[in-house]
C-alpha cells in the first residue's frame, strides 16, 4: 500500500496516533502510519497486534463465543488500542489518545477501515510444506493449543525429548548450523 494512501486515509480521524497494518498468519508489517512526534516502532507493534488476534481467537473458542467479526480493544492510562482482523490475511491495529469517546473513535474506525481494506492486495500465500501446516493448524483449532507438541509425541509414540531432538536436528539441518543458540 502506498504510503501517500494511508496517510490520506487517515488524515481525518482525530485523535489517531497511529495505524499498523499486519500480514497473517506471519504477524508481519504490511504498513503503518505513525503521527508525527510518536516513538513507535511499527515493526515490533504489529508482531505484538497480529499475536493479540490469535490468543483473542483462542480465548473466544474456548469460551465457545468464537466469530470472524472480533475485536480487541484496550484501553490503557495514555492510549486507547482498537485491533481488528479486518481479512483473514490482515490485521488493522490503531493507537487513539485515551481521551477520545469510544463511539467516536468507533465511529472513525469504520470509515477509516472501509477506505483502507478497499486497497489492500489479494495476498496468495506461498505453498508451506504440509508438516508446518499441520503444526500451524493443530495450535490453532486444537484444544490445548499450548500442549499441541506433547499430544503430537504421544499420538506418534515417541517421547516428547526425542520429538525435540528431531525438530532440533531438522532445524539445524534445515538452517545449516551446528547448534541452534536458544
Amino acid at each position: 500500500m502506498a504510503e501517500e494512501f494511508l496517510e490520506s486515509a487517515v488524515q481525518d480521524v482525530p485523535s489517531l496516533r497511529a495505524v499498523f497494518i499486519t500480514a497473517m498468519p506471519d504477524c508481519l508489517l504490511y504498513d503503518s502510519w505513525v503521527r508525527e512526534g510518536e516513538t513507535l516502532v511499527p515493526e515490533d507493534v504489529a508482531s505484538y497486534f497480529g499475536d493479540l488476534v490469535r490468543a483473542n481467537r483462542q480465548g473466544l473458542k474456548a469460551l465457545g463465543s468464537w466469530s470472524s467479526e472480533m475485536q480487541v480493544t484496550i484501553e490503557s492510562a495514555d492510549t486507547l488500542i482498537v485491533i481488528r482482523e479486518v481479512r483473514e490475511d490482515f490485521v488493522c491495529g490503531c493507537a487513539f489518545e485515551r481521551s477520545a469517546p469510544l463511539g467516536m473513535v468507533r465511529l472513525h474506525l469504520k470509515r477509516m477501515l472501509d477506505r483502507v481494506v478497499a486497497h489492500l492486495p489479494s495476498i496468495e500465500p506461498q505453498e508451506r510444506p504440509r508438516g508446518v501446516r499441520v503444526l500451524e493448524f493443530l495450535e490453532r483449532y486444537a484444544p490445548d493449543p499450548h500442549a499441541v507438541l506433547l499430544r503430537v509425541a504421544l499420538r506418534s509414540q515417541i517421547t516428547t525429548a526425542e520429538l525435540a531432538a528431531r525438530l532440533e536436528a531438522a532445524a539445524k539441518a534445515i538452517l545449516g548450523l551446528e547448534t541452534l543458540n536458544i
